[in-house]
């Protein structure tokens, strides 16, 4: 069959179709599973690689190869975009450990939901917490993240969405993560199995990009956490300057079931 085609740019630069003709249809080879075609996909940020992360199609498999193949280059691009999400999500948790009391931060059981590299568990660290635990759905990320020296143990190849399979619950006292609530990838009831793993009067603290909580039912669920008693808010940061393209919210939770 014939048609008129558009001007079309594709991913590869070889099959960059010049100008307005008339051509016959053919097959083209589909974008990597783990980013959305490109006819679909929103422009959310100056960089490529970050721009394709919040288009991913929040499917499991597809969201861990994406960043099994970003492991290597992970820290040296997002620091390329000024990632401030880890150390405002430290920060946080270093202002409100004095919900814990005389207890010594280096005694409180720490989870890293999403850990990536470790760079959360890194600051963590800093600021005096010890007993640090992570998890992420990459293993290539989870690797880096262990052979950092600041976790107790970092596992890969863990859905955040079936935590609860790997974690007992309520056996943390703080559970951090940062980077993971954003678009493509874990949906908002992710809330809930993190605070479910989080024991009474415990923390859940947090990061949610701008268009995650615009976009999505996040501020419903925490509502319904929030009303049901299971929780409560206690701090929170917005617009904040989450990389040097984009600004995210920060939240504080107290559990309290």
């Amino acid at each position: 069959m014939w048609q008129r085609l558009p001007v079309i740019r594709l991913r590869n630069t070889r099959d960059t179709i010049q100008s307005i003709k008339w051509r016959r249809i053919v097959t083209i080879n589909a974008p990597p599973r783990h980013v959305v075609s490109p006819m679909s996909k929103k422009h959310r940020s100056e960089h490529k690689i970050v721009d394709d992360a919040l288009n991913l199609d929040g499917q499991p498999e597809h969201v861990q190869q994406f960043y099994d193949d970003w492991a290597e280059n992970y820290e040296k691009d997002v620091d390329d975009i000024a990632y401030a999400g880890p150390s405002i999500i430290s920060g946080l948790v270093d202002k409100h450990a004095v919900h814990f009391g005389q207890q010594d931060r280096a005694n409180l059981r720490v989870l890293d939901a999403g850990c990536g590299t470790g760079l959360a568990g890194k600051e963590l660290h800093g600021n005096g917490f010890r007993e640090i635990h992570g998890f992420d759905l990459s293993p290539e990320m989870a690797a880096r993240a262990a052979s950092s020296g600041f976790y107790q143990s970092a596992a890969g190849g863990i859905d955040l969405m079936k935590a609860e399979d790997h974690f007992e619950g309520e056996s943390f006292d703080i559970i951090v993560s940062v980077g993971v609530f954003t678009l493509g990838h874990v949906p908002p009831e992710a809330l809930e199995v993190l605070a479910r793993l989080v024991r009474p009067g415990g923390l859940l603290v947090l990061s949610t990009r701008i268009e995650y909580y615009d976009e999505t039912n996040y501020r419903q669920v925490a509502a319904g956490l929030i009303e049901r008693g299971q929780m409560r808010l206690v701090d929170q940061l917005e617009h904040a300057n989450y990389t040097s393209d984009g600004s995210g919210h920060f939240w504080v939770y107290q559990i309290s079931r």
